[in-house]
């Protein structure tokens, strides 16, 4: 009877001691996701989305992470990613920016998983679009961070 009891204290103890709300596996299943809009005079609009968990069709998940462009400044972000039953994803962020430049914005737009595609931007406040960036992936890994 010893033998059995022993496995069963063995399960019963991790049982106890790991979380029961599965940030274990979602830990492990997280990315980063690095995108860039190359601009004129040789800027790059860039997102660096921190700790990203995976999308499924009708799910939805928060993102954050950093942004920067030609000026080196970086800003916080956050906000949310959408996938639709057919696979395309709806991002949408505000970009804290003011601390250091002239003002916070936001983004939208459709894009794939890894959030390529077209984003629209409204950097006056008034909810309608003022331009468009055509994000493209990147390396996180080769991206130096101001």
């Amino acid at each position: 009877m010893i033998n059995v009891k022993q496995p069963l204290l063995l399960v019963l103890g991790l049982a106890v001691v790991l979380p029961s709300d599965g940030r274990v596996a979602r830990a492990a299943r997280t990315r980063d996701v690095c995108i860039v809009n190359p601009t004129g005079g040789g800027t790059f609009n860039t997102f660096i989305f921190r700790d990203v968990e995976p999308l499924s069709a009708g799910g939805a998940i928060t993102v954050r992470g950093l942004y920067f462009a030609g000026s080196s400044r970086v800003a916080p972000f956050h906000g949310s990613a959408i996938m639709a039953m057919d696979g395309a994803v709806r991002l949408g962020l505000f970009v804290h920016s003011t601390a250091e430049s002239t003002n916070d914005f936001t983004v939208a737009g459709v894009t794939d998983t890894n959030f390529v595609g077209t984003l629209s931007y409204d950097n006056d406040g008034d909810f309608v679009t003022n331009g468009t960036l055509a994000m493209q992936a990147i390396r996180c890994d080769a991206l130096a961070i101001p």
